[in-house]
């Protein structure tokens, strides 16, 4: 975010490029820490032995005697961390994309001329057409501007002459006004045509012209409110910390992890995993963000409390929404926050208890662990998408110089390719999907 808004808003070419590479420097760093802290606990695993781990760690952790007769707790591990880095993670890739192309599509420096000049104190001016030659459209569909090779003599007291090229909306004559830019106190400088709209932002020293950067601006608001859109659809508003009147709460079982096949039936898909419970009032979803391998097969038949929010979408309004913050609670302790479809939980109610009416007293003060897959990225994140990193950082920074428009692009290209990849560990966390069937 700090390249992107020096880049959109920085007016000192050398100093901006300084700022910019000192915070990618400071990112890369961050790419190596990961990978060298990742080295220190053991190297790269799977994502199916991180989850395996966590409810290893929970069963050992918890007395046998407990798992069947566990009580519903009124307080829960808040999903307040996952909510954040879900929406830091869908901001950071906007920003870094946008960021991107910005620094490809921008100017990171005055041409050499105009850098002579804003050093000797340009300014805009009339100048007068004196000599006109190759005169032409831009194009030979007859409505668009003229160019031509123009003589002007610049104003002041001492009559100095320059050759510039214009566009116009109507051929130029001899004695005509030229908008350029040019140095009154060093007028053998020379000038180039142009007004404030077409060469304002270069003389500012500002990467590409303000409406363009607000542009940039108001893409990455739009980014924004996408990112709070994926975090309501994903997890809800509530940190779900606490049990309270608008909640409720099924005795189940997890019977089984959905899988989502490919067209052929024969390929499993990749994304969020889906946990069927099975109550007294019937089978219910459960939504996670944790990919299928996210979840381990060993959870399959543990006995647990579904819990729900029974207050959202309660109203059936038109823009009433169809999921519902909900978490299942182990009888070992662990706690896993999702989502649940409005309509379940209505069909739930009949066997539910309502937390507002529970007696407290029956309520069991235990202690409780969250397990979230995804907060442990440090172990499973592949070595390949921290090369990718480095390799969007050093493209990043190329961006920052004036190289040939070839080698910009492809450069640009490459990094935005970069960090699609990236975003897709994050997307689809069977990253290890071959590593893991092997297993």
């Amino acid at each position: 975010m700090a390249v992107f808004g020096l880049w959109l808003f920085g007016t000192n070419p050398d100093r901006r490029r300084l700022l910019i590479l000192a915070c990618l420097a400071g990112l890369l760093s961050c790419v190596v820490i990961v990978a060298w802290r990742q080295r220190s606990l053991g190297g790269c695993r799977s994502v199916s032995e991180v989850a395996r781990a966590a409810c290893a760690r929970a069963v050992d952790e918890m007395p046998d005697s407990t798992l069947e007769t566990a009580s519903l707790p009124r307080v829960l591990p808040s999903r307040r961390g996952q909510q954040l880095r879900g929406l830091a993670w869908v901001v950071g890739i906007a920003t870094a994309l946008l960021g991107i192309l910005a620094l490809a599509l921008g100017a990171p420096q005055r041409s050499e001329r105009v850098e002579r000049m804003h050093a000797a104190g340009a300014e805009f001016g009339l100048a007068t057409a004196e000599k006109i030659s190759d005169v032409r459209r831009k194009s030979s569909r007859g409505k668009d501007p003229y160019t031509a090779t123009v003589v002007v003599r610049l104003p002041g007291a001492e009559p100095v002459s320059s050759v510039v090229r214009p566009t116009t909306n109507q051929a130029l004559r001899p004695g005509d006004k030229v908008s350029v830019l040019y140095a009154p106190s060093q007028p053998r400088l020379g000038a180039v045509a142009g007004d404030e709209r077409s060469l304002g932002a270069e003389l500012r020293g500002q990467t590409m012209p303000a409406y363009l950067g607000w542009l940039f601006v108001g893409a990455w608001a739009l980014s924004c409110l996408g990112a709070v859109s994926h975090v309501s659809a994903t997890f809800g508003f509530r940190a779900y910390s606490r049990l309270g009147h608008r909640d409720r709460a099924v005795r189940g079982r997890c019977v089984r992890i959905a899988v989502r096949f490919s067209a052929s039936g024969r390929e499993p898909m990749g994304g969020p995993a889906c946990l069927e419970i099975q109550t007294d009032a019937g089978v219910a979803r459960f939504h996670t963000n944790s990919g299928r391998r996210g979840i381990p097969d060993v959870m399959e038949g543990w006995p647990l409390w579904l819990c729900w929010d029974a207050l959202r979408g309660a109203r059936a309004s038109r823009f009433s929404p169809s999921r519902t913050p909900a978490a299942l609670v182990f009888d070992n302790g662990l706690v896993l926050h999702g989502m649940m479809k409005v309509e379940e939980g209505r069909a739930l109610d009949v066997g539910g208890v309502s937390m507002g009416k529970r007696d407290t007293t029956l309520q069991a003060d235990r202690p409780l662990r969250l397990f979230d897959v995804r907060s442990q990225w440090l172990l499973y994140v592949e070595p390949l998408m921290l090369q990718t990193c480095a390799v969007v950082i050093a493209c990043t920074a190329l961006l920052t110089f004036e190289v040939p428009d070839v080698l910009r692009w492809t450069a640009g290209i490459v990094a935005v390719s970069g960090v699609w990849a990236v975003s897709g560990f994050f997307v689809d966390d069977d990253a290890s999907r071959k590593r893991g069937t092997k297993e």
